[in-house]
């Protein structure tokens, strides 16, 4: 993916704001941590973005020395944040009295009908309880299928589990909700998902294929792309894939608009895509009762919405590199030649959820939020009216610095009420 050149100067102080209302907020060292992060080479870069309903309340970039071109208009590889976003495009539908999230999703997508398959629904996608896992990485590699591809290689598997049996993390059962979206707006789903929700929320950045925006990507390191062929052969199969789960990129500053369309509407005047009542049911804790089950024998409590990951109880949240992972590692490897690292790069979310000792924070019991395998973050704390957006570009990378920099935001937040 293509390296920033240096033409831009990178912000290194919080964004002056005229929208925000008067408050006596100090984030002049919540961004330390983020900084200290880059200074040692753990990110090679970050972005972070903190608003409440009115408006950006600050915008920061830290390059690094293998980003100096990196500033806040920096167009990031969004990775597994592109689930809620697909997921609010659903919900509104659901609000139209288009989509019944408890239906069979055949009704919308007949190719996926079978005995088996009858069971599932856009809820079972959503909490990531169908049963559908992700195609082995390595078909992928071979045929570097288009969306059509994807869909139909979907539509031909085999369920895993029954519906709402248990918990397993997927990204390639996105494209069942894709298909009904464009079915139901009778658009192509990146069209439709672009007029509906990304251009009504001013989201301009935010895109299945970046090539037009190639100045303004930030590299993803990690995976090999060093090579400027090589990077432009996998932005060409994303923008050609259209990856539902796990396929936009975007900026800082789309992603605080959309956290503050989902802000309670007392909270300011921004544009909103949902009624209130679709944002209360997309965001609360879907999962409860159904646990992921590891191969190993071992549970874990998901704590999934619908498309959005809930703190525990202590405010402690996995990782969310998920199975993409492998699509992007295999690409990659697959056009560089190299051998595959399937296995590895399924294994990232696991490495990230291990690292739990430092991932409290004081959260709301109604936060609702979601990372990407990439080293994002967007975090969106109703009770606050706080939204948080963390970019980074390093695969897998350890989420230890995004929450110690949240921490010192919720701090400063906090003192400033």
């Amino acid at each position: 993916m293509p390296h920033a050149p240096a033409a831009r100067n990178a912000a290194t102080k919080p964004a002056a704001t005229t929208s925000a209302p008067a408050r006596s907020l100090d984030l002049s060292r919540a961004f330390d941590p983020a900084a200290a992060a880059v200074n040692d080479g753990t990110l090679p870069s970050a972005v972070i973005g903190v608003s409440d309903g009115h408006g950006t309340r600050a915008l920061v970039a830290h390059p690094g020395p293998r980003d100096r071109g990196v500033t806040t208009e920096s167009v990031y590889f969004l990775a597994s944040v592109t689930k809620p976003i697909v997921a609010t495009a659903v919900m509104q539908l659901v609000d139209e009295g288009r989509l019944d999230l408890h239906a069979p999703i055949a009704r919308y997508v007949p190719e996926w009908r079978g005995p088996a398959r009858d069971a599932v629904t856009a809820w079972h996608v959503l909490t990531h309880t169908a049963g559908i896992i992700d195609v082995r990485q390595e078909l992928l590699l071979r045929e570097r299928p288009s969306y059509r591809g994807m869909l139909e290689r979907i539509c031909a598997a085999d369920l895993q589990s029954v519906p709402g049996e248990r918990y397993a993390y997927a990204s390639d059962s996105f494209y069942l909700l894709a298909e009904a979206i464009s079915r139901l707006t009778g658009m192509p789903f990146a069209e439709a998902l672009g007029r509906r929700l990304l251009e009504p929320l001013g989201m301009t950045d935010t895109t299945f294929d970046p090539r037009p925006r190639r100045s303004r990507v930030a590299a993803v390191h990690g995976v090999p792309l060093g090579n400027p062929l090589v990077r432009e052969l996998v932005l060409r199969f994303l923008a050609k894939a259209t990856l539902p789960g796990g396929g936009l990129f975007g900026t800082a500053e789309d992603l605080l608009r959309f956290g503050r369309a989902l802000l309670p509407r007392d909270s300011g005047p921004g544009p909103r895509v949902l009624s209130q009542a679709a944002i209360e049911t997309m965001t609360s804790e879907q999962t409860a009762g159904i646990l992921e089950i590891h191969p190993d024998g071992a549970t874990r409590d998901p704590h999934y919405a619908l498309g959005w990951r809930k703190p525990g109880a202590r405010g402690t949240t996995p990782g969310d590199a998920g199975a993409w992972a492998g699509i992007a590692q295999g690409a990659a490897d697959a056009a560089a030649g190299t051998p595959d690292d399937i296995d590895g790069a399924q294994n990232a979310e696991a490495a990230r959820d291990a690292e739990t000792s430092d991932s409290i924070v004081p959260a709301s019991p109604g936060t609702f939020h979601h990372g990407g395998a990439s080293g994002t973050r967007l975090w969106v704390d109703p009770e606050r009216q706080l939204v948080f957006v963390f970019l980074s570009n390093q695969w897998a990378v350890t989420d230890a610095p995004m929450f110690a920099t949240l921490r010192e935001v919720y701090r400063a937040w906090d003192a400033a009420a």
